[in-house]
């Protein structure tokens, strides 16, 4: 399998850890003036500590549908592929617009590739590499020629999951379950994936489902569903919550473990692509394996974008000439559930 075209759209407007914490205050009125303070001064040390500086969101006019446009554009072009070849669209990721039909579907019908195989892959962070190892299989299978990964991850409007009830501190133990909140950035990618044997991709998976309840988004009745934990709902129905430092300290041993699983040498490795959730992490992570220095890191500048933090950073590499084709890189992944990816290709 080879990366054809990849590209990405991030929206224009920034916002700094400064408007996070002006958010903070403006949404929790129920808070004392000691109280916030607090709030604050653990918000910031997170941010700070984490590598955090900005992010990007939409700003007025920008819409999730016109962002991805472009980038679908862009890639298709970057690919020299007509949209009629696209023979297979999958949308993956957190954020969509419709339950049903799968968003790919209306992203088909939207760009003119109305005739492609649709489907969506659900897997929160993981959504981008779990697709990709899916369709690295069903283009070997001869079933498919060329393949088109797609996401939309804006999760920060006005009326979305996280924005405002994530800023709206009730009390100040509620930070813990919000700080990755105040990360999130947002952004679209577009990827097309041809078939390729001579370039097979080495993927590896882990999952540690008893970590499920630190990071979600529950729906509605969702009491009826599963076992009821103490940590699920924190911020109701329809709202996301993380515990972020615990997936973090929990998290680490099973990422370090599952990138060890490359056969390919890291010394070989031109760039790794992380999801973007924290720099601090990974680069703790990189240094234990002595590949810091080969990470590719966005988190500072656009946030945790979810699941289009490899695409984001993959094509902005490729965009700059930091790697170019024929260069082996890795991708670096964790994500709710809790689940651990790694995977390596030439490009």
């Amino acid at each position: 399998m080879k990366i054809a075209g990849i590209k990405a759209a991030v929206p224009s407007r920034t916002v700094t850890n400064r408007h996070i914490e002006d958010m903070v205050c403006e949404h929790s009125p129920e808070l004392d003036e000691r109280a916030l303070r607090d709030a604050l001064r653990r918000i910031g040390f997170f941010l700070t500590y984490s590598g955090s500086k900005a992010r990007r969101w939409l700003a007025d006019g920008e819409t999730p549908f016109g962002l991805l446009s472009q980038a679908v554009g862009e890639a298709i072009a970057d690919a020299q592929l007509r949209r009629a070849e696209i023979d297979l669209i999958v949308y993956t990721g957190v954020d969509r617009g419709f339950l049903e039909p799968a968003m790919a579907y209306l992203i088909g019908a939207s760009l003119g590739m109305p005739q492609a195989h649709c489907f969506d892959i659900v897997d929160a962070c993981m959504s981008w590499t779990r697709a990709a190892f899916i369709v690295s299989s069903l283009l070997s299978s001869g079933a498919y020629r060329n393949a088109l990964i797609v996401n939309c991850e804006f999760n920060m409007r006005a009326d979305g999951r996280v924005n405002p009830r994530c800023f709206r501190l009730e009390q100040v133990d509620a930070v813990e379950w919000n700080l990755a909140a105040y990360t999130l950035g947002e952004a679209a990618s577009a990827t097309v994936l041809v078939r390729d044997d001579a370039q097979p991709w080495e993927f590896h998976f882990g999952s540690e489902a008893q970590y499920s309840d630190l990071c979600s988004v529950p729906l509605d009745a969702w009491t009826a569903y599963c076992e009821p934990q103490p940590r699920l709902g924190c911020n109701g129905p329809n709202h996301f919550h993380s515990f972020a430092s615990e997936m973090f300290r929990v998290g680490k041993p099973h990422a370090i473990e599952v990138f060890n699983r490359l056969s390919v040498p890291h010394e070989s490795l031109k760039a790794i692509f992380p999801h973007a959730a924290s720099m601090q992490a990974w680069w703790e992570m990189g240094t234990k394996l002595g590949v810091q220095d080969k990470i590719q890191f966005i988190y500072p500048d656009l946030g945790n974008i979810v699941s289009a933090s490899v695409p984001v950073a993959l094509a902005r590499a490729r965009d700059t000439g930091t790697v170019r084709e024929g260069d082996r890189i890795a991708g670096w992944v964790g994500s709710a559930g809790m689940s651990f990816a790694s995977f390596a290709s030439q490009l």
